[in-house]
């Protein structure tokens, strides 16, 4: 069998926002990783997917994060390469504003996810996130992306994300179209799912206009189909 690439998003996807990974689904995690090349990507910095890398055992994972902005080709510190992208002038000028005016808006009520280049911001009161949605839709003809979370919302420029992160681990890794396996659950998410014919949802049937080439309504369903998939 080829080397398989198996892509995942993390929250809503192999586990719930802010809970650990179920331990059936960790086993099976690793025990793919041993014959297959893993890549956990999601909108939190590269920092944050490391140490959830470590305590999930995937030791040989590759991380991106941010939404496509940095790779880890590791999950050590330092890592054994990487990857970032280059952020125009005017998209940092943009960020300082966007997080300014928040910071003037919503003061203490808001916390600042710590990124390299992108810029995320939760509310501390879940109840209030549909305003931090609202203040978000004030920027959506700028020169950015904006991503809507259940918790929080990311602006990354425009140009690249999760989906120009598959196209260069496809390159550097030397990995098939045909043998790309790409799992998530969001909008963020979409990008990259449009990369591969083997592409499945969690937790819902359909994302915009996307059709999966098949969806899970949980983990436990997500865990049995890898391991009749990857494992027999």
């Amino acid at each position: 069998m080829n080397q398989k690439l198996l892509i995942f998003d993390i929250d809503g996807t192999i586990c719930d926002i802010n809970r650990a990974i179920d331990e059936s689904l960790k086993q099976t995690l690793e025990q793919i990783s041993i014959k297959h090349k893993i890549v956990l990507s999601s909108g939190k910095p590269c920092g944050y997917i490391t140490g959830f890398i470590r305590q999930v055992g995937l030791k040989d994972a590759i991380v991106v994060g941010e939404n496509g902005a940095s790779i880890m080709y590791s999950s050590t510190f330092p890592p054994e390469s990487f990857y970032q992208i280059d952020i125009d002038k005017s998209i940092e000028e943009l960020f300082i504003e966007i997080k300014q005016r928040a910071k003037e808006r919503f003061k203490n009520d808001i916390w600042f996810q710590p990124n390299d280049i992108n810029l995320t911001i939760f509310p501390i009161d879940i109840e209030n996130i549909g305003k931090i949605h609202s203040f978000a839709k004030e920027f959506e003809k700028n020169d950015i992306n904006i991503y809507y979370h259940s918790d929080s919302v990311d602006f990354t420029p425009k140009g690249f994300d999760k989906g120009t992160s598959v196209d260069i681990l496809l390159k550097e890794l030397n990995i098939k179209k045909s043998d790309l396996y790409i799992f998530g659950d969001g909008s963020n998410d979409l990008p990259m799912l449009l990369k591969s014919e083997n592409s499945y949802l969690i937790g819902r049937d359909s994302l915009d206009s996307f059709i999966p080439k098949r969806s899970f309504k949980n983990y436990s369903e997500l865990n049995i189909f890898l391991k009749g998939e990857f494992l027999n």
